[in-house]
């Protein structure tokens, strides 16, 4: 691929850059070899860099190097924007044009891919397949694809952006897919996709045999169930006619027990008329006996709980006698108590009111000490007042000038002879305070004499209160104690009566117990003769034997009954299974054909599965990268030698091993150090190594591909890649550049550069800011 002409208008890069709504690049004057694109920081460098290649990504900016991780709306400025791009590929002139429209609410973009005609006009290219190139997005990127190859690889061989990502941090997948189609083996992913939607397809079918033969499956465990029921189903139909047989044959037997007994009841009429009579007798006895046995527990009841009573207040009156010497002498210990307590009474008045002009004195004496505390500051504060005005009238008398006539008229000794006016009235201040002082602690001392008492009056005035707090309660104790001495008198005709009580409750108990006994003989020996003669009479009675022969022949009609509807239910389910069974053998007559065909099937899937695996990433496509890997190394490690000397040498590895020692696909590339004699991982290289190694890797696979496909792209691209590099590593890099072109047949690369030294080496220089005064 050869960029001829760009023109980008609306581009945020080229207004804020250039400061032009537009601008056009002609490249086809240029000379062959290295082309450097140069200017200041935010000149609009990268902006027409990312725009020289006709796919819809500016890479520079992009996510990742696809159509959906980039979007043109966020580097155009305007309601228009428009790329307009001239380039020429395998012989063959093409042009990229995009128009971007934003006229506010809504945005629409297009992007055209045209091939001149043999008139010289430009047409919509379209693809074999079809495809032509529309204007829309989806139809672009399948042309540009056919035409170049997709877009990640050509921004790994071709285009250095500038935050690309190094070719060492690619996941195992991404580089076997960028190198299936650096070798012209894409296809073989696609037949491996094929293939694998092949194995999905009969995999649906398959799962729908399956589906059938989990039904048939569940139907052959249905027919064995059916025929395991339809077995139960003949031993209960058999049992059930056995059953009826046997009690059709009871019942006959049933029938001529009960004409033997009708024959004995027409004579014996007079005796089953006597056993009504004596079961009737029977039966009231039965329950005058029972009446006997309810009235006795009644009456014991009645007796037991007339007993607790009288017990409980034996109980009672015993106790409150055993008080009797206590209730007698409490009215003499309370008469005793009432006078103790008037005589206490008295005192604690007297306490009290001792106790009150002390408290009256204790208050006096505080505010006395209130008093002398403030006289006390104020006499020294009149003291120390008096002094100061001393010490100032005593100036008059130091200084020189006392004799001298302007002595009085000196208005320095003003203050002095004021201080000396007022000296006499203080003197006469102070004085009178410190009599006020001692008179009042003359008035003091007696007070505090008289509270050191205090003290101890509160402390019996205390003492007195419990006293008499005691004798209060003691007082009511035995007042209510006294009061229960009535209670005496009652208690002990009580207590008599009571006795006496319990002593007829207990004759009572026995006549009560003598006369049921006698009266449960007289009944129990009544009922024993009328057993005795029921007895007797028993084997003339067939009333009873009749009426139970006729409840066993019911039931026996009744069992025959039911029988005979259980054994038409049983042969009508009978009939059912068997028809069910008859449906279900047919079904499951056909479950060898479904296993057959879902066994062919599956042996069809697993033939495409392993055509699938075997095309895919892991099979040649893994093979033939594996056959790449040291081609790939050598012409690395050529580009290494050639620009930068032996120091440095890769190994591009295909497959890691494992902790368990087994081995997988992988890339990983190790670089070694002929100067330590060491490997280390690309990953722990210094940035400016990492620079120059991923470069070489990067051009190292762009020669590969030209090399393998016979298909070269004419022009490389780098963005700013020399950043990191002291000055003798640009050198060693623009000779790779040069190398790259040479062994690759590329007719020119265009870079981006801020050293000069570089820029002096290029064939051909676009100066950006010239570019944009024109």
């Amino acid at each position: 691929m050869r960029p001829l002409k760009l023109t980008l208008s609306g581009f945020h890069g080229v207004r804020d850059g250039m400061r032009r709504d537009s601008v056009t690049l002609d490249l086809t004057h240029l000379p062959p070899g290295l082309i450097a694109l140069v200017g200041p920081n935010g000149a609009g460098k990268t902006t027409l860099m990312d725009n020289l290649h006709p796919y819809p990504i500016m890479p520079s900016h992009a996510s990742k190097m696809t159509a959906d991780g980039f979007s043109y709306w966020d580097h155009l400025c305007g309601t228009r924007g428009e790329k307009d791009l001239e380039w020429e590929h395998a012989g063959k002139l093409y042009r990229s044009a995009f128009a971007f429209r934003n006229p506010g609410k809504t945005r629409k973009a297009e992007y055209y891919l045209f091939e001149k005609g043999a008139a010289g006009d430009w047409v919509p290219l379209q693809l074999p397949d079809g495809t032509l190139s529309d204007g829309k997005a989806d139809t672009y990127n399948r042309c540009i694809e056919a035409v170049l190859g997709s877009p990640e690889a050509f921004f790994t061989s071709v285009f250095s952006a500038q935050n690309r990502r190094p070719i060492a941090s690619y996941q195992a997948s991404e580089i076997k897919r960028l190198l299936a189609e650096l070798l012209g083996i894409e296809h073989l992913r696609d037949l491996s996709a094929k293939a694998g939607d092949v194995a999905k397809v009969l995999g649906r079918s398959l799962d729908t045999l399956q589906r059938e033969l989990v039904g048939l499956s569940a139907q052959r465990e249905r027919a064995g169930q059916l025929a395991r029921e339809i077995g139960q189903t003949d031993e209960a139909l058999t049992t059930a006619r056995r059953e009826r047989d046997a009690e059709t044959a009871n019942g006959a037997k049933l029938l001529q027990e009960r004409a033997t007994l009708a024959a004995r009841q027409s004579a014996s009429a007079a005796t089953e008329a006597r056993l009504r009579e004596l079961r009737q007798r029977e039966t009231e006895l039965g329950a005058r006996r029972r009446q006997l046995e309810s009235d006795h527990r009644a009456t014991a009841t009645r007796t037991a709980t007339r007993r607790r009573e009288l017990e409980q207040l034996v109980a009672s009156r015993k106790l409150t006698l055993a008080e009797g010497p206590a209730i007698l002498a409490a009215a003499e210990q309370r008469d005793a108590l009432q006078m103790a307590i008037g005589r206490k009474q008295g005192e604690l008045g007297a306490l009290q009111q001792a106790v009150s002009q002390l408290e009256a004195q204790r208050t006096q004496h505080a505010a006395l000490s209130t008093e002398l505390q403030g006289l006390e500051a104020r006499g020294k504060s009149a003291a120390q007042f008096a002094g100061s005005l001393k010490a100032q009238a005593d100036v008059i008398d130091t200084v020189p000038c006392r004799a001298d006539p302007m002595h009085n008229t000196c208005p320095l000794l003003a203050q002095a002879r004021e201080a000396q006016g007022k000296l006499a009235e203080q003197v006469i201040t102070v004085r009178d305070l410190r009599a006020s002082y001692q008179a009042k602690q003359l008035a003091m001392k007696p007070l505090a004499d008289a509270l050191a008492a205090l003290p101890g009056q509160r402390t019996a005035l205390s003492a007195l209160q419990a006293e008499l707090a005691r004798d209060q309660q003691e007082l009511q104790r035995l007042t209510a104690l006294a009061a229960r001495k009535p209670m005496l008198d009652v208690a002990r005709e009580g207590l008599a009566q009571a006795e006496r009580d319990l002593t007829g409750l207990g004759e009572e108990e026995v006549a009560a117990a003598a006369i049921f006994a006698r009266e449960v003989a007289d009944a129990d020996a009544q009922m024993s003769t009328v057993q005795r003669e029921l007895s007797g009479l028993a084997t003339e009675d067939v009333t009873g034997m009749l009426a139970a022969l006729d409840l066993r022949i019911r039931q026996s009609r009744e069992a025959v009954v039911a029988l005979d509807g259980r054994i038409e239910v049983l042969i009508r389910q009978q009939a059912t299974l068997s028809t069910e069974l008859e449906r279900v053998t047919a079904m499951v007559a056909g479950l060898p054909a479904v296993q057959g065909k879902a066994d062919r099937l599956s042996d069809e899937i697993a033939q495409w599965k392993l055509l699938a695996k075997g095309l895919g990433n892991d099979g040649v496509i893994a093979l033939s990268i594996d056959d790449a890997g040291p081609a790939l190394t050598r012409i690395v490690n050529d580009l290494l030698l050639a620009c930068y000397g032996p120091r440095f040498t890769i190994a591009i590895q295909t497959q890691t091993t494992l902790a368990n020692g087994e081995k997988r696909e992988g890339f990983e590339i190790a670089v070694n150090d002929g100067e330590n004699d060491s490997t280390k991982d690309f990953s722990v290289m210094s940035g400016g190594q990492k620079i120059w190694i991923n470069e070489c890797l990067t051009r190292g696979i762009a020669l590969y591909r030209a090399q393998d496909s016979g298909q070269a792209f004419q022009t490389l691209f780098t963005d700013e890649a020399d950043g990191p590099l002291d000055p003798e590593r640009k050198r060693a890099f623009m000779r790779m550049k040069r190398e790259v072109l040479r062994q690759g047949g590329y007719e020119r690369e265009f870079f981006i550069t801020h050293t000069p030294d570089l820029v002096d080496e290029a064939d051909a220089v676009i100066d950006v800011v010239a570019l944009a005064a024109q």
